[in-house]
């Protein structure tokens, strides 16, 4: 009976194993390859594998399907549609249109999406010192927009028989051979290399900043008509206004305040459109106070005086 029973058991379907080099149930090597898996597999289970691999190759198919699709409208978008036909100007400046399309570098035909926008913004400010600000934008379907804006400008410096025109930002607008008109003239202010269309590098740093926090004042609190910067005593800063009233700021600080205080005064006309003399801020920020000397010559100022310069007063401001 025993010898029966093992007989039986040994009848299991075997199959040689090259791996292992024996002969191996059928079962087992059913878990391991899927090869012999599929070859005793059941028809429902081979239909399952079927519909399996089916779903697998459309999944395949449609991939590759829209890779093309996709990959054929970007070509055509980059070589036949979207061709740039326009470019707009706006804003103001000194230079005209073509000039500054020219300088950006894009041109009619170029493909819309492959402009280089940043790169023209850059080349605009570069080429064109006295751009301040250039926006290349796009617009659809083929239209480049170019928005600049001029720098507003500092004054004038003369450097080694060269005059220096310096914007608020600290870029050289323009080296020219003899002095602008009507731009403020900058005393005092000792520069290591000045080239057209690039940042001002200056020999001293701290001279550097009271000149962009003084700049920056005069600027913020519109104070116009502005003849000339003197930073030549450190300790006694001083603008000329309108050719006619010399402003004494007095050490390096506080200048928002004291160009505040000096407007305030000049806009309620506690000193007179055809007065000349001296207006002491020096003490504004600490006393909140101001000192007008209506007979203290002024040198940058035309010779004849007004008719009050005889006297002396004094100007506060809130």
């Amino acid at each position: 009976m025993s010898r029966k029973r093992n007989s039986r058991r040994d009848l299991t379907p075997r199959v040689y194993d090259k791996k292992s080099g024996e002969y191996r149930p059928v079962a087992d090597l059913r878990e391991q390859d899927p090869a012999v898996r599929n070859k005793y597999a059941t028809p429902q289970r081979r239909s399952q594998l079927r519909r399996r691999r089916r779903r697998r190759f459309l999944l395949v198919f449609y991939i590759l399907l829209f890779l093309t699709v996709t990959v054929g409208a970007v070509v055509i978008s980059l070589t036949v549609l979207f061709k740039i036909d326009a470019i707009e100007v706006t804003g103001t400046s000194r230079y005209s249109a073509n000039a500054i399309v020219e300088a950006a570098g894009i041109k009619k035909g170029e493909n819309l999406f492959l402009a280089n926008t940043e790169g023209a913004s850059a080349a605009i400010q570069q080429k064109l010192p006295y751009i301040g600000t250039a926006k290349v934008s796009r617009g659809l379907p083929a239209k480049i927009y170019i928005k600049v804006a001029e720098v507003p400008v500092s004054g004038v410096l003369e450097n080694k028989g060269k005059y220096i025109v310096i914007g608020t930002n600290g870029k050289v607008l323009e080296i020219a051979n003899r002095m602008p008109a009507n731009f403020p003239v900058i005393k005092g202010l000792s520069l290591a290399k000045a080239e057209t269309g690039k940042m001002i590098v200056y020999k001293d740093s701290a001279q550097q900043d009271i000149f962009k926090d003084l700049t920056a004042a005069i600027t913020n609190n519109k104070l116009d008509k502005i003849t000339e910067i003197d930073l030549s005593n450190p300790s006694k800063i001083q603008i000329l206004y309108d050719s006619r009233i010399l402003m004494n700021l007095g050490l390096p600080s506080d200048f928002d305040y004291k160009i505040r205080f000096a407007k305030t005064i000049l806009d309620e006309g506690k000193i007179k459109e055809n007065e000349y003399g001296t207006l002491n801020l020096s003490v504004a920020a600490e006393d909140n106070k101001s000192f007008f000397d209506p007979s203290h010559a002024i040198s940058s100022a035309p010779s004849r005086q007004s008719p009050s310069s005889a006297s002396s007063s004094t100007s506060s401001a809130q």
